[in-house]
């Protein structure tokens, strides 16, 4: 009986295994990151390049919107921005928000933003985990 015990449970988790995939998640390296902001004498803007950062996304079909977390997003807190076209299937997403666009194909990623003190861009690769 001890030995059907291993047996039964790893029945269990492969019948009820598939109720937690579906969700990719894609974890992202930037290559640049850089923004135009005002610098220290005030009104002048300049280009800064700042350090790479890494998140991770995924593609909330419920929704059909992409939930970015990392420090450039806000931290722990999730961040959305909507899909105007996501075909995950391809690793296609083309998302946005009031104040900016994140596009990926081909494990390439473009984001971008601009509001009324800075406009930021990065550029990096993607990859499913």
């Amino acid at each position: 009986m001890r030995n059907f015990r291993p047996l039964v449970l790893g029945l269990v988790l492969v019948i009820l295994s598939p109720l937690g995939w579906g969700e990719d998640v894609y974890y992202c390296v930037e290559e640049h990151r850089a923004a135009l902001e005002a610098n220290d004498s005030g009104g002048v803007y300049e280009l800064k390049r700042y350090k790479p950062e890494t998140f991770t996304f995924k593609y909330e079909a419920d929704s059909n919107r992409l939930a970015f977390k990392g420090r450039i997003f806000g931290g722990d807190e999730l961040m959305y921005m909507q899909c105007e076209q996501c075909t995950p299937p391809t690793a296609y997403f083309d998302a946005v928000d009031n104040i900016g666009r994140f596009s990926m194909k081909d494990g390439r990623f473009f984001h971008s933003l601009a509001s009324f003190r800075r406009a930021s861009m990065q550029t990096g690769t993607c990859t499913k985990f």
